[in-house]
């Protein structure tokens, strides 16, 4: 949401008492605004009318309120006469001892977090600019060089035009990015000159991360070498000249949940919480269901066929079809968390972030590290090396179903694979010993998906 600094009721007072005053500097050029002449206390106002109006908590326009209110009387007591970066930064360090060498520069303190949004937004009103609710006070790194961005920006537009999703248009951006960091670093001028020695010299560079994220990088990389030779960059692609690379699709093993593992990290959920009815829900439905993250996300709520108990959905990684059992205990975690716990908001999925503007998780991880949160709290430990994000619950209820004795392609059918073949890859190669240990409740599940499958 995007809103004027202030509500007409301050707007007035605000334009016709700010002064602007031209600040020559070899560094740097902003305007200074004269305190004396603007009434700080409407500024405080126009920024708390602001947050009121974007749909704010009370208690965080509480919490902008009271750092607002300091601000005013750090900068009374002091006598100063200006609200340019340096004051904000002098009140930042005052309030949490760490001193910024610019405003807007990133950091994981939380003290300083806490302070500087509302001080950002104080600078912004008092300089009559538009205060952006929903953008970052830190500006977004961009790795790629100056130079390069006009191509970069280019091959993007032109993987959208293929209808590349969004999530794969910015994993490309970073792959990208990163390669046209590496080519700016070791000189190359003209991309006419790029030779096989570039393509290697880049990927030895990352021979220090994993070897799925080098496989991805190297996928797209073989992809911007054809933009390359297809928008006539270079004479011709070189991505078949790309470095073999061997990729290891078991590289690291996924944790296989026990049921007494998951019964103790949904009872450390604290269901009396908002936050806590959505978690206990996503856990839950995962464990039983075998949802993957980007389905989970994406679930809305028009998917939910109370009366007939099922969970029909599109899947997002497969765009196939898939119709689930609503299990008696996973709908009313759902009903719990839609009726008590989630914030009001035209968002149609089931699970939203709870800070404005409650819409849709922005990402796999943020979904995936609930559950290691929870993992913690309940004191679990994983070995080294264990995937143990959200995924590895799916894996372990196919993990339990075969212990269980289902066939493969009804653990097919539930997890939505393509073909049970993907099912015998990735599941059949635990031993037996392991799969006695993930005695899941999946006679829930194995019912519904007969089900499903006499009615398909």
């Amino acid at each position: 949401m995007t809103a004027r600094a202030g509500s007409r009721r301050h707007r007035g007072s605000l334009a016709s008492r700010r002064i602007v005053l031209p600040v020559h500097s070899t560094t740097e050029c902003r305007e200074v605004i004269l305190v004396g002449q603007a009434d700080v206390s409407d500024a405080v106002g126009s920024v708390l009318a602001v947050l009121r109006d974007a749909g704010r908590a009370e208690d965080t326009v509480r919490r902008y309120q009271a750092v607002l209110e300091r601000f005013a009387t750090f900068l009374a007591g002091r006598g100063l006469d200006t609200a340019n970066d340096r004051a904000c930064i002098d009140f930042i360090a005052n309030q949490s001892g760490v001193r910024l060498e610019s405003l807007r520069e990133p950091t994981s303190n939380r003290d300083v977090q806490a302070v500087r949004r509302p001080v950002v937004f104080m600078a912004d009103v008092l300089s009559g600019r538009t205060i952006d609710i929903d953008r970052s006070v830190v500006p977004a790194r961009d790795n790629c060089p100056v130079r390069f961005r006009p191509l970069r920006d280019d091959y993007l537009a032109s993987c959208r035009a293929r209808h590349n999703a969004e999530a794969t248009v910015v994993t490309k951006d970073k792959a990208v990015s990163r390669f046209l960091g590496y080519l700016d670093e070791v000189g190359v001028d003209d991309l006419v000159t790029l030779g096989v020695g570039d393509l290697s010299g880049f990927l030895l560079r990352q021979r220090g991360l994993r070897r799925k994220t080098v496989a991805t990088i190297r996928s797209c990389m073989a992809d911007f070498l054809d933009f390359l030779a297809i928008s006539g960059r270079t004479p011709r692609s070189l991505a078949d000249r790309l470095p073999p690379h061997r990729h290891v699709r078991h590289e690291s093993e996924p944790h296989l949940w026990s049921s007494d593992e998951i019964r103790k990290v949904l009872s450390v959920i604290d269901r009396q919480s908002a936050a806590g009815k959505r978690d206990y829900a996503m856990i839950l439905a995962t464990a039983r269901l075998g949802l993957r993250i980007s389905d989970l996300r994406q679930l809305e709520l028009g998917d939910l066929d109370w009366r007939a108990k099922r969970i029909t959905i599109v899947q997002h990684k497969t765009t196939r079809p898939l119709s689930l059992p609503l299990l008696d205990d996973v709908g009313w975690a759902i009903i719990d968390y839609v009726r008590d716990g989630r914030p009001e908001t035209a968002c149609p999925k089931v699970f939203v972030k709870h800070r404005h503007p409650f819409d849709t998780f922005g990402s796999a991880s943020s979904v995936a590290s609930r559950l290691s949160r929870h993992a913690a709290r309940a004191g679990i430990e994983f070995a080294p090396g264990e995937v143990c994000g959200m995924h590895s619950l799916r894996g372990a209820l196919a993990v339990a179903m075969i212990g269980a004795g289902a066939s493969i392609p009804v653990v097919s059918a539930v997890l939505g694979h393509a073909s049970s073949k993907t099912t015998q890859a990735y599941y059949l190669r635990f031993d037996h010993e392991r799969l006695r240990g993930c005695a899941l409740d999946v006679e829930d599940v194995l019912e519904g998906a007969k089900v499903g499958q006499r009615d398909a």
